[in-house]
C-alpha cells in the first residue's frame, strides 16, 4: 500500500470482472468490489462497480451518481484491477478526499474513507447476498413499499439539498403536486387493490417522464411530487400537461375492469434566490392543486414567481 496519498500509483492493467474467472461467481466465497455510501442523502446504498472504469459525479451520465450540490457533473473515477482499485481526481472543483488527504490518485483499501463534497464513501469487497442484504435495508428506509419510488422522507432530505443546488447556481425550483381524482371512489367500486393498482401504473407513467437528475416520490395516500431541476419558465406547465393527458388516455384496466382515471396538478415555479424554503414551495403547489380540483379536476394549475 502506498503510504502518500497523493502519490501516483502504478497497478497491473484493469480486468473485468476483476481477474476472477466466470466460474468463480458460483462459489459462495467469491466477493465483488461495492461503493458504499456512508454519509448524506444516501446513506447505506450499495453501488456495484459494474465496469473497469466508473466515472462517479452529479452529472445524469455518470455511472454512479452523487447527489451533493459540492461534488462536481464529473468529480472522480475509479478503476476496478485485477489487485486493487484506484481512485482518480477527474477534474473536479472541490478535489477528492482519502482519510483527510487530497488526492490526485490513489489505491484503495476497505478501511479508508473517500470524501466528495460533503459525501462520505468507501470501498468494500462483498458476497452477493451480504450486498443485497444491506441494499434491502437500504431501499426499506427510503422507498415506498407500494409503488418502488422515492418516500417522503428521502424525497425531503434530498430536496435541501437541490436547493442549496439552485440558490448557487440561480437556476429555477420547480415541484409538482399530483393527485389522482376520486380516489376514494376507485377503492369504494372496485376495492383496495385496485386502488393500490392504480397507484403503481401511475407511479410508473410518472417515472418514464422525469429525467435522472429530478426527485419523484409518493407523498402520502394518492399523492406524488416531484422536484423538476432548473427547468425553463415555460417547461412545468407542458410537462404536466403530458403527463395529464397520458394518464387520461392510459388503459387502467384491474381484473379485467376498466377504471377510468385521471389526475390533478399544481405547480409552483419560482427562483431559486426568492424561495424562502422548501416547504414553501411545496405549500404554493398544493394551493395550485386545490385551485385545479376546485376547477373541475383533470386540469393543471401553476403559480410562477
Amino acid at each position: 500500500m502506498n503510504d502518500n496519498p497523493s502519490e501516483p500509483t502504478t497497478l497491473s492493467p484493469p480486468t473485468f470482472p476483476p481477474g476472477t474467472p466466470s466460474q468463480a461467481k458460483h462459489d459462495p466465497a467469491f466477493t465483488e468490489p461495492y461503493l458504499i455510501i456512508v454519509s448524506g442523502n444516501d446513506r447505506g446504498k450499495h453501488h456495484k462497480l459494474h465496469h473497469p472504469q466508473n466515472v462517479l459525479g452529479r452529472d445524469p451520465g455518470a455511472h454512479i451518481v452523487i447527489a451533493d450540490p459540492k461534488v462536481s457533473r464529473r468529480h472522480a473515477v475509479l478503476t476496478v484491477f485485477h489487485d486493487g482499485i484506484l481512485l482518480e481526481d477527474a477534474g473536479s472543483s472541490n478535489g477528492v478526499f482519502v482519510d483527510g488527504v487530497r488526492i490526485e490518485k490513489h489505491k484503495l483499501d476497505s478501511r479508508q474513507r473517500i470524501c466528495l463534497g460533503d459525501t462520505y464513501l468507501r470501498v468494500d469487497y462483498k458476497k452477493r447476498d451480504e450486498a443485497e442484504a444491506d441494499q434491502a435495508l437500504y431501499q426499506a428506509a427510503n422507498t415506498d413499499a407500494l409503488t418502488s419510488i422515492l418516500n417522503r422522507g428521502a424525497f425531503m432530505r434530498r430536496s435541501d439539498e437541490e436547493v442549496s443546488f439552485c440558490r448557487r447556481r440561480g437556476g429555477r425550483l420547480t415541484v409538482v403536486i399530483c393527485d389522482v381524482d376520486h380516489f376514494k371512489q376507485v377503492n369504494d367500486t372496485f376495492g383496495h387493490l385496485a386502488g393500490d393498482y392504480v397507484l403503481r401504473e401511475l407511479a410508473n407513467i410518472l417515472r418514464q417522464e422525469v429525467r435522472k437528475e429530478d426527485l419523484l416520490a409518493r407523498y402520502g395516500g394518492e399523492e406524488f411530487i416531484v422536484l423538476l431541476r432548473e427547468p425553463p419558465q415555460t417547461v412545468p406547465l407542458f410537462w404536466a400537461e403530458r403527463v395529464r393527458h397520458k394518464v387520461m388516455l392510459h388503459p387502467f384496466v384491474f381484473q379485467g375492469r376498466p377504471i377510468p382515471t385521471t389526475v390533478s396538478i399544481g405547480i409552483c415555479s419560482c427562483r431559486a434566490e426568492v424561495v424562502e424554503s422548501l416547504q414553501t414551495v411545496i405549500q404554493s403547489a398544493d394551493n395550485a392543486l386545490y385551485q385545479a380540483k376546485r376547477k373541475g379536476r383533470n386540469r393543471v394549475e401553476i403559480v410562477v414567481r
